[in-house]
């Protein structure tokens, strides 16, 4: 009996394994913060724990910023980071923004929750296939020291 517990073991790390890399396919699975966080825990991460990863490696992040000043501060930190505006266009009731740099798409979706209230959706793509979180995390954390600067300065008053 003792001798079939490291096999136990095996097969136990191997479907913990295997099960997530295999629904890596799925957009719609999203890790929590606290996953993210805990993954991400010592590698310097500057973006903060209410960002959410999906498994395919776009990110989410709500702000406390009406849709249209958000959109300020991403066409400026855009154009701060010389990403060119490919297109623009509303999609329903969310505005969506398409960037490009060099071998990289930055792909931007705007969804208000409440006039005050905006998620954003942000995924980096490189080719077809591969996406690019840290190029993500970058400018995610750039956008919320932005925001952070802005609420600051609205309060101020």
């Amino acid at each position: 009996m003792h001798s079939f517990q490291p096999v136990r073991h095996r097969a136990a790390f191997l479907l913990a394994v295997l099960i997530p890399l295999a629904a890596g396919g799925c957009g719609g699975i999203e890790l929590s913060a606290l996953t993210v966080a805990a993954l991400s825990a010592g590698a310097g991460s500057a973006v903060k724990a209410g960002t959410e990863y999906t498994l395919t490696g776009v990110a989410y992040r709500t702000f406390t910023v009406s849709l249209e000043d958000l959109a300020a501060v991403v066409r400026d930190q855009l154009d701060r980071t010389q990403f060119t505006l490919e297109s623009a266009y509303a999609d329903g009731y969310e505005l969506v923004v398409v960037a490009g740099g060099i071998d990289r798409s930055v792909h931007l979706r705007f969804t208000p929750i409440t006039p005050r209230v905006t998620r954003l959706r942000l995924a980096v793509t490189k080719g077809w296939i591969f996406r690019d979180k840290a190029t993500a995390s970058e400018i995610l954390a750039e956008i919320e020291r932005t925001v952070s600067h802005l609420n600051s300065t609205v309060d101020m008053r």
